[in-house]
């Protein structure tokens, strides 16, 4: 049982060499919207790993799901991504989900255990 009902959903993605400004732009000006327009997705934030020599997938995006029904939530995630836009400069191969759900409450320094 999860102990609230904040869930994170992590999408690995990079774009072809040579296409970040494009990747870029479509992501945070077309597609972040997108994604928070499927009911119970709050938040998000993108994030970038050092480049590194064949790293396959280079960005992160991170969503924060608010739902007490992660399942559904999802169903409804998944019938909404046909219809959602793409780009050329999206390496499809790249592309991998996680979906974390919380094990604990947050925790911050000099919070009592």
């Amino acid at each position: 049982m999860a102990v609230n009902n904040r869930h994170l959903l992590l999408i690995h993605t990079s774009p072809f060499h040579g296409c970040e400004n494009e990747f870029n732009h479509w992501y945070d000006d077309v597609h972040l919207a997108e994604v928070l327009a499927v009911p119970g997705f709050v938040g998000a934030r993108r994030f970038v790993l050092p480049e590194t020599a064949g790293e396959r997938r280079r960005y992160v995006a991170i969503y924060e799901v608010e739902t007490d029904d992660i399942a559904a939530t999802m169903k409804r995630f998944e019938k909404a991504r046909p219809a959602m836009s793409t780009t050329p400069a999206l390496d499809p191969s790249s592309v991998a989900i996680e979906l974390l759900t919380p094990v604990t409450p947050p925790v911050t320094p000099g919070q009592p255990q």
